[in-house]
């Protein structure tokens, strides 16, 4: 058996993990961080930025965000029902953590929006030599951690799984067991340790138990690798608390998504949204905030909706020049590759799919169309499963408050597009999504990692998804960079709190 000894261990190379070791070395600390895979930074390397409030870049931008502004935002948001002590923590510092971050060699394009209606809070990574935003380019920024926590000495153990944390009389942290890939075993002594293993995203058993959704079936959320539940068991194996887990909302349509943007794109505009009972149940201008409309979508009969047009509102968008709502992120502007990528799926070229995000639909690849083309309403209601009486009122009513008030749902009425006759329709199938899980560990607002009394378990914190409880029952998507902001500022916070407590009083040996 292999023996090791630092003061800190961290569990996770993530975004968390790798910011919590690189918080805890700047502090003078021996860290070691413990990775089971092959690289670090994990699904941030997917990302773009970060939530940050009162930086420099808004500032500059004349952006009036203020801390004390949007937290009660967010909290109003989430109606108090999560740790006020530890989001306001997290505000306060996260101006500060873009300058944190600047100190490594990282550059940023400034703060961004994600949809009209949310906050200018989404710290954009500029890629040299382009000053636009570019899909996982904060994979720059972890390089850039990466590379500093080398210049302060952590050790990185790459394909070494931690199976078990190690505990003293006291309860207090002592150490970890770990397995490298030539099945090695590891004892590793410290004084702290940082649990930040990112959720259980990819272990759809413990989505099923944990949560009640059947992944592949009422849920396609990103399965990153590795993502198993292994910081969460560990904690609940030496008795630390669990708080309710969840899935952070979106919504999608498998096999499209990232791969055929256009198509995508264009079925994911405020046109026409109903359930497999033929029903509108949304104001579909809200479709450009994904947490709401995943929300809305999973309450419908199984967890499914969809989107439909015809030929006369594809028209319209031509004619317009421009589709109604473009995102930063996928930066789609108008129909032009419709013919193309249409003609793509159906014949299962992937040619034209989306080289940086095309490994997301890895998984759903197997599942059957989820867009659809028909002559006729009613032919495309027996493609869909809808029901096509009910549909057939629904459109009938819907065209008639075309242009005009919506006396359902209030949709502005520039978004009431008519579903003409005469030509092709199409629906997309709109399932949630998510990009992993949400919540688990209990924590203090220093994330101490607390046992079912609420106390703290003496040397034990946890950051990033891990411990991510701060927005109740749903992400707060109109602050966009909030996970990954949770995933730096917490494991931030939490380097920088262990190291405090081995150097404190309540120090348990």
């Amino acid at each position: 058996m292999r023996r090791m000894e630092a003061d800190l261990i961290v569990i996770g190379g993530g975004m968390s993990g790798l910011s919590a070791a690189t918080a805890a070395a700047q502090k003078d600390a021996s860290v070691i961080v413990f990775e089971k895979g092959g690289t670090v930074g994990g699904a941030a390397n997917m990302g773009m930025g970060f939530f940050a409030v009162e930086s420099k870049y808004q500032k500059a931008q004349l952006v009036n965000h203020t801390v004390d502004e949007l937290f009660k935002e967010f909290m109003d948001y989430t109606h108090w029902r999560v740790n006020a002590r530890l989001v306001k923590k997290l505000f306060e510092q996260s101006a500060s953590t873009v300058e944190w971050i600047e100190d490594m060699g990282v550059e940023f394009l400034g703060a961004f929006k994600y949809f009209e209606n949310s906050n200018q809070t989404w710290h954009i990574v500029k890629t040299p030599g382009s000053n636009k935003p570019a899909e996982r380019c904060a994979s720059i920024m972890v390089k850039a951690m990466k590379d500093t926590a080398d210049e302060l000495g952590v050790d990185f153990l790459f394909y070494t799984s931690v199976k078990e944390i190690i505990t003293g009389d006291k309860g207090q942290v002592l150490g970890v067991r770990a397995v490298d890939q030539r099945g090695e075993e590891i004892e590793a002594e410290c004084s702290a340790i940082i649990v930040a293993t990112g959720g259980f995203g990819d272990n759809p058993e413990m989505i099923r138990d944990r949560i009640g959704l059947t992944w592949g079936q009422d849920l396609f959320s990103f399965r990153i690798p590795g993502l198993k539940g292994d910081g969460i068991r560990m904690v609940e194996a030496i008795g630390g608390a669990i708080d309710p887990s969840m899935i952070e909302v979106t919504y999608t349509t498998p096999g499209v998504t990232n791969l055929y943007k256009t198509i995508s794109e264009t079925m994911r505009q405020p046109n026409l949204m109903i359930n497999l009972d033929g029903k509108r149940f949304m104001d579909e201008s809200i479709m450009n905030n994904t947490t709401f409309t995943g929300n809305a979508i999973s309450v419908q009969p199984k967890r499914k909706a969809f989107t439909i047009i015809t030929d006369s509102i594809l028209d319209e968008y031509r004619a317009q020049g421009h589709l109604d709502y473009i995102t930063i992120h996928h930066n789609i502007q108008n129909v032009d590759h419709w013919e193309e990528q249409v003609k793509a799926y159906f014949s299962g070229d992937t040619s034209v799919a989306d080289e940086g995000l095309s490994f997301l639909e890895e998984d759903t690849n197997k599942i059957p169309n989820q867009f659809f083309i028909a002559d006729s309403l009613e032919e495309l209601c027996a493609q869909t499963g809808i029901n096509y009486k009910n549909a057939r009122k629904t459109i009938d009513e819907y065209n008639s408050m075309a242009g005009r008030y919506d006396r359902q749902f209030n949709k502005h009425p520039k978004y009431m597009r008519e579903l003409k006759e005469g030509g092709k329709w199409y629906a997309a199938a709109h399932y949630m999504c998510g990009y992993g899980t949400l919540a688990g560990i209990k924590t203090d607002d220093e994330l101490r990692v607390l046992d079912e009394d609420w106390k703290p378990i003496p040397g034990l914190f946890g950051c990033g998804t891990d411990v991510c409880s701060i927005f109740g029952d749903s992400y707060n998507f109109t602050m966009p960079g909030s996970t990954m902001g949770f995933a730096i500022n917490s494991g931030r916070l939490a380097g920088m709190n262990a190291i405090d407590y081995i150097d404190s009083d309540e120090f348990v040996e």
